[in-house]
C-alpha cells in the first residue's frame, strides 16, 4: 500500500513538470506570435527633412479599417510635434482614392494615429504630406498587394 501512494506521487509530480513545461512553451509561443504579428516599414520624405514609420499589429494595412501608428522624426532624428499630417490613400492602377478620408490624431512625442479606411484589396499607395511651421514634405509608402 505504502509502495502505491509512493508510485502514485512520482507520477502526480512527472504530470506536474510535463504540464509545467508545456505551459511554458504554449506562454513563449503565444509571445513569439504577437511580436511576431506586428509590421512596419519607414522612409525618408523627399527632401530628406522628416523621416516617417508606420506600424500596426498584424497586417500594415487591408481592406476595411485599418488603425497606424505614424511615427515622425527630423533629419535629425528628434520627435516631431505639432505637425499636420495628410495622408491620402490612392489606388494608381484605378485613378481613384477610398471614399472616406483617414483621420491623424496627435499622441505625443512625434506619434500619430492614423485610421485609414481602404474600400477594396488590390495595389495602394499612401501619400503622406507633413507640415511643421513652414517646412513641408511629402513621401509616398507602396503597398502593391492590399488583401482582406
Amino acid at each position: 500500500m505504502f509502495l502505491r501512494g509512493v508510485q502514485q506521487t512520482k507520477k502526480n509530480m512527472v504530470s506536474q513538470k510535463v504540464m509545467k513545461t508545456f505551459l511554458i512553451f504554449l506562454a513563449i509561443e503565444c509571445l513569439i506570435l504577437f511580436i511576431g504579428c506586428s509590421s512596419k516599414v519607414a522612409k525618408t520624405t523627399e527632401k530628406g527633412l522628416f523621416h516617417v514609420e508606420l506600424s500596426a499589429r498584424g497586417q500594415l494595412l487591408k481592406d476595411g479599417r485599418n488603425e497606424v501608428a505614424v511615427y515622425v522624426t527630423d533629419d535629425k532624428g528628434m520627435n516631431v510635434e505639432g505637425a499636420k499630417i495628410e495622408i491620402t490613400p490612392w489606388m494608381p492602377e484605378h485613378g481613384h482614392g477610398s471614399m472616406w478620408p483617414p483621420t491623424v490624431t496627435e499622441q505625443g512625442k512625434g506619434l500619430y494615429r492614423a485610421v485609414i479606411p481602404l474600400t477594396m484589396i488590390g495595389h495602394w499607395e499612401l501619400k503622406i504630406k507633413i507640415r511643421k511651421g513652414d517646412i513641408e514634405d511629402n513621401t509616398i509608402f507602396d503597398f502593391s498587394n492590399v488583401m482582406k
